[in-house]
C-alpha cells in the first residue's frame, strides 16, 4: 500500500514550488537589480536613501502577509473541511480589508511624509532623498497589497502561475522604467519610486485575470452576513500574525540597526550594510520561495492528520533551502567581487570592507535558511505561539542585542559578527526545542518535528494507481480493515464505495494512467469516513446527471450507499469525503 505513498504530494510540491520560486525570484531579483540601478545611475552614496525607506515597505508587508497569507491558509483549511461558503467569506473579508489598509497608507503617508522621513532618517545628508522616494512609494501601496494578497489566494486555489506572472510583469516594467526615469529623464530616487508604482499598476491589471476567471473557486460574497465581519477579520489576523510579525520586527530592526551602524561605524558603514541588505534579496529567493511552498501544503495535510506527508514536505523543504544557502554562500565567498562589480563600488575603503563583509556574512545563510523554513512550518502546524516567539527572537531581540554589543567593540566586523550570531543562535534554539519536545512526549507517544510519529490505529492510508485491478484489490483490503472494527454492512458499503469512486476517477483519467489517488479511511464512532485526493481530471460524485437517479453508474450508486458525500478542490487537488454508516 505504500509503493506510491509520496507520489501525489511530491507532484503537488513541484507544482507549487516552481511558480512560487519563480514569483519570489521575479520579485527579489527586481528589488536587487533596482538597488543596483540606483547605485549605478546616481551613485552608491544615494542607495542608503532607498534602504532607509524600507521600514515603510516592511510595515505594509506585515499587514498583507497577516491578512493575505493568513486568510489564504485559513481558506485552505476550510476548503479541506469542505466548508466552501465560509472560505469565500474569509477571502472576501481578507481582500477588502487589505485593500482598504493600502489606501489608508497611501493617503496618510502622503500627508505626513515630512514627519515620517525625519523618523526614518537621522542624517541630514539623506533626508531630502528619503522624503522624495517615500512620497511616491506610498502611492503604490494599495496596488502592492492587492497583487500579493490575491496571489496567495490564487495559489491556495490551485493557480500559482497567475501570481507569478503578475509579479514578473510588475517587476519587468519596474526595471525598464528605472532605466528610463533615472538614466534618461534624470529623476533620481523619485524616478526609482515612480518606476516601482508603474510596475505595480501593470501587475494589478494582470491579476484581474484571476478575478475574471470562471475556473476560480474563491468568490466574493457578502462579508457582513450574520454580523461576522470583524470576527472573521480576527480569525484571519490570528492565523497570519506569527508569520507577518517578522515584517514588523524587520521594520523595527532596520530602523534601530541603521541608527546603531551610523553612530558606531559612520556613513561608510551604512553604505556597506545597505549593500548587504539588498544583496540578501538574492538569498531570499530560495528561502522564501521554499517556505511559501511548504506553508499551504503542510497546513492542509497536518490539519487532516496526515502527519507523515506533512513531515515529508518539511524535510524536502529543509534540504532545498540548505542546498540553496550553501550554493549561493560558496559563490559569494569565492567571488565576492560579483557584488562589488554589480554595485559599481569605486572607493578602495568601501571595496576592502565590502569583500571582508561578504565572506563573513555568508556564514549566516544556513542558519537563516533553517529558521525561515521552521518558522513557516510552526505556523502551518498551528503552533502560532512558538512561531511568534521565535520570530520575535530572530527578527528583533537577537539582532539588536548582538549589534548593540559587538558594533561598538569591533565596528564593521562587529556588525557581521552580530548578523552571524543572530541566525546561528536562532537555529540552535529551534533545534534544542525540537529535542526537548521529543523527550517530553516520549512517554505519551513518539513525536517527530512536533507531530505524532505513528499513525492513529483508527486510520488507514494507502495510494492507488488509476487502474481497475489495483482499485479492486485495495478496496478488498480496506473492507477487511473495516470489518475488524465495525459491522459487516459498513465494511461491504465501504468496499463498494471505494470501488465505485476509484473506478469513476480512473474512467475520467484514462489518458493519464500515471496519476495516483491518496486514500484515507478514518473510523468515527460507528461510521467510516473516506477521504480521497488526486490531481487528475475532475470526478465529482455530488453531481448526479438528470435522468440518472435510478441508474447504476458510479455516481448514482455512490449516492445510494453513502450517508453523505462532499466534493471540493483544495490547493489545486480534487478532494472528496464520503461518510459510510449502517443507517443509510
Amino acid at each position: 500500500m505504500t509503493d506510491n505513498k509520496y507520489k501525489l504530494i511530491s507532484k503537488k510540491y513541484k507544482d507549487f514550488f516552481w511558480p512560487t520560486l519563480a514569483m519570489t525570484m521575479a520579485n527579489n531579483m527586481a528589488l536587487f537589480v533596482d538597488s543596483v540601478l540606483v547605485s549605478t545611475f546616481i551613485g552608491v552614496e544615494k542607495m542608503p536613501a532607498v534602504q532607509l525607506c524600507f521600514p515603510i515597505v516592511a510595515f505594509v508587508n506585515m499587514v498583507y502577509w497577516m491578512l493575505g497569507l493568513g486568510g489564504s491558509l485559513l481558506a485552505s483549511n476550510l476548503t479541506a473541511d469542505h466548508n466552501r461558503d465560509k472560505a469565500n467569506r474569509i477571502f472576501t473579508v481578507s481582500m477588502i480589508s487589505v485593500v482598504v489598509f493600502g489606501i489608508a497608507v497611501a493617503i496618510l503617508g502622503t500627508l505626513f511624509m515630512p514627519g515620517i522621513s525625519k523618523l526614518l532618517c537621522k542624517d541630514e545628508l539623506y533626508l531630502e532623498d528619503v522624503r522624495a522616494y517615500g512620497r511616491v512609494l506610498v502611492c503604490g501601496m494599495p496596488l502592492l497589497c492587492f497583487i500579493m494578497s490575491l496571489s496567495y489566494f490564487s495559489r491556495a486555489d490551485g493557480s500559482p502561475k497567475i501570481g507569478f506572472w503578475a509579479v514578473v510583469i510588475s517587476n519587468c516594467v519596474n526595471l525598464c522604467m528605472d532605466t528610463v526615469l533615472i538614466k534618461f529623464c534624470g529623476l533620481g530616487v523619485t524616478g526609482a519610486a515612480l518606476a516601482t508604482v508603474i510596475g505595480y499598476i501593470c501587475g494589478s491589471l494582470f491579476m484581474l485575470r484571476y478575478l475574471c476567471s470562471q475556473k476560480r473557486q474563491m468568490r466574493f460574497v457578502d462579508p457582513f452576513r450574520g454580523g461576522s465581519f470583524f470576527r472573521d477579520l480576527m480569525s484571519i489576523s490570528a492565523k497570519g500574525i506569527p508569520t507577518a510579525s517578522s515584517q514588523l520586527y524587520i521594520m523595527l530592526k532596520t530602523q534601530i540597526l541603521n541608527t546603531l551602524i551610523t553612530s558606531n561605524v559612520g556613513s561608510v558603514g551604512l553604505q556597506i550594510y545597505s549593500i548587504y541588505s539588498n544583496s540578501l534579496f538574492l538569498v531570499y529567493i530560495i528561502f522564501i520561495g521554499t517556505a511559501q511552498t511548504l506553508s499551504p501544503i503542510v497546513s492542509v495535510y497536518a490539519h487532516e492528520g496526515d502527519y507523515d506527508r506533512a513531515r515529508y514536505t518539511l524535510k524536502r523543504s529543509i534540504k532545498t533551502a540548505l542546498g540553496g544557502a550553501v550554493g549561493i554562500g560558496l559563490l559569494f565567498a569565492v567571488f565576492p567581487q560579483i557584488i562589488q562589480f554589480l554595485y559599481g563600488i569605486k572607493d578602495p575603503e568601501v571595496i576592502d570592507a565590502c569583500r571582508t563583509g561578504i565572506r563573513l556574512y555568508v556564514l549566516s545563510y544556513p542558519g537563516l535558511a533553517f529558521f525561515y523554513i521552521m518558522s513557516y512550518y510552526f505556523q502551518a502546524i498551528k503552533r502560532a505561539r512558538l512561531a511568534a516567539i521565535m520570530t520575535a527572537l530572530e527578527g528583533l531581540v537577537f539582532p539588536v542585542s548582538f549589534m548593540a554589543v559587538f558594533a561598538p567593540l569591533f565596528k564593521m566586523t562587529g556588525v557581521w559578527i552580530a548578523i552571524i550570531a543572530t541566525d546561528t543562535v536562532a537555529s540552535a534554539v529551534i533545534i534544542v526545542h525540537l529535542i526537548l519536545s521529543k523527550r517530553k512526549h516520549s512517554k505519551e507517544g513518539a513525536v517527530s518535528f512536533m507531530l505524532p510519529a505513528e499513525p492513529s490505529p483508527d486510520r488507514l492510508e494507502f495510494t492507488v494507481k488509476m487502474d481497475l485491478p489495483d482499485s479492486v484489490r485495495l478496496s478488498a483490503e480496506a473492507e477487511t480493515w473495516v470489518k475488524e472494527r465495525l459491522d459487516s454492512s459498513v465494511s461491504v458499503k465501504t468496499c463498494l464505495a471505494l470501488e465505485e469512486m476509484l473506478t469513476g476517477i480512473a474512467s475520467v483519467n484514462r489518458s493519464s494512467p500515471e496519476e495516483v489517488v491518496d486514500v484515507v479511511l478514518r473510523q468515527e464512532d460507528k461510521c467510516v469516513v473516506i477521504s480521497m485526493r488526486d490531481m487528475g481530471e475532475t470526478f465529482n460524485p455530488t453531481v448526479v446527471e438528470e435522468g440518472r437517479e435510478q441508474g447504476f453508474d458510479n455516481i448514482s450508486v455512490l449516492n445510494k450507499i453513502a450517508a453523505s458525500i462532499k466534493y471540493d478542490r483544495s490547493i489545486g487537488m480534487n478532494c472528496t469525503m464520503i461518510r459510510i454508516s449502517n443507517e443509510q
